[in-house]
């Protein structure tokens, strides 16, 4: 119980921490709750426009932020879904299945608005605005996987597509290791 609480809240200050580096228009999308925020990532895929995306940098060092917060993205997910859904953690009748469901809940607020930062960073820089509907892609897919988690309707394929769909991002960006080392907590 000690350490479901210490998780709380540790998530609730990484998400305010991740409020406070972002505009002031997203720290209202903080105080929504996390299914409002996870619909509403459904329902805003849409590629990106030269509206959208600056001409110029707009934003201090948004090359180095955008890699952090997709960096906090890809561990929360492989952590708190991926991984717990591959060992089945999700199955009805598992032993600690309401704690994993809690948790993933937890994880997927908490990457949904670092995807929302990583967004606004990456459209903040016109060599990044490149990566804005991998970002969309992501949320929805999340969204969907994370709905499917607590519906107990999740297969294979959804964790897989939704993994995918974070490697093909990290493949895209460069954000990769070599395959001969491993780094702690993504192996």
């Amino acid at each position: 119980m000690k350490r479901v609480i210490a998780l709380v809240v540790g998530l609730m200050i990484l998400l305010g921490g991740a409020t406070a580096c972002s505009s002031s228009s997203s720290s209202i999308q903080a105080a929504t709750p996390a299914s409002q925020t996870a619909s509403s990532a459904v329902t805003s895929t849409a590629s990106p426009s030269a509206a959208s995306c600056a001409s110029v940098g707009t934003r201090k060092i948004p090359k180095t932020r955008l890699l952090a917060d997709l960096a906090l993205t890809y561990g929360a997910f492989h952590r708190y879904l991926y991984k717990p859904y591959k060992a089945g953690a999700f199955r009805k009748g598992a032993d600690g299945r309401v704690k994993a469901i809690i948790k993933a809940g937890l994880a997927t607020a908490v990457i949904v608005k670092l995807l929302s930062n990583a967004k606004e960073n990456a459209a903040a820089d016109p060599t990044l605005c490149k990566y804005v509907p991998s970002m969309d892609n992501i949320k929805a897919s999340l969204s969907n996987l994370a709905d499917k988690i607590k519906g107990g309707s999740a297969t294979s394929s959804d964790a897989d597509s939704t993994n995918s769909l974070f490697d093909q991002l990290k493949n895209s960006t460069g954000f990769t290791a070599p395959g001969t080392s491993s780094l702690p907590g993504l192996g």
